[in-house]
C-alpha cells in the first residue's frame, strides 16, 4: 500500500525536489481566494516559465516530469 501525503506534504516535496535541480515554484494567489502554482527554471539574465498548475498533486507531478525525478 502507498501512503497518501496531504496537499502540504506534496507542495514542501515539490519545492525540495524543485530547489535539488534549480526549479522554483512561485504560489500566487488572486482576488477569488484560488491558488495557482507557477513552476520556473532558474537561469540568467531571466528565469524561464515552465507551467502552471492548480493543486499541489499537480505541481508536484509537473515538477517531477521538469527534473526528470522518478
Amino acid at each position: 500500500m502507498t501512503r497518501q501525503h496531504s496537499a502540504l506534504q506534496q507542495l514542501k516535496e515539490a519545492k525540495v525536489i524543485a530547489k535539488d535541480h534549480g526549479l522554483f515554484v512561485v504560489e500566487r494567489r488572486d482576488q477569488r481566494g484560488t491558488t495557482a502554482y507557477l513552476l520556473y527554471r532558474e537561469s540568467t539574465p531571466r528565469n524561464v516559465f515552465i507551467g502552471k498548475r492548480n493543486s499541489p498533486q499537480g505541481i508536484r507531478s509537473l515538477v517531477c516530469k521538469a527534473a526528470n525525478f522518478q
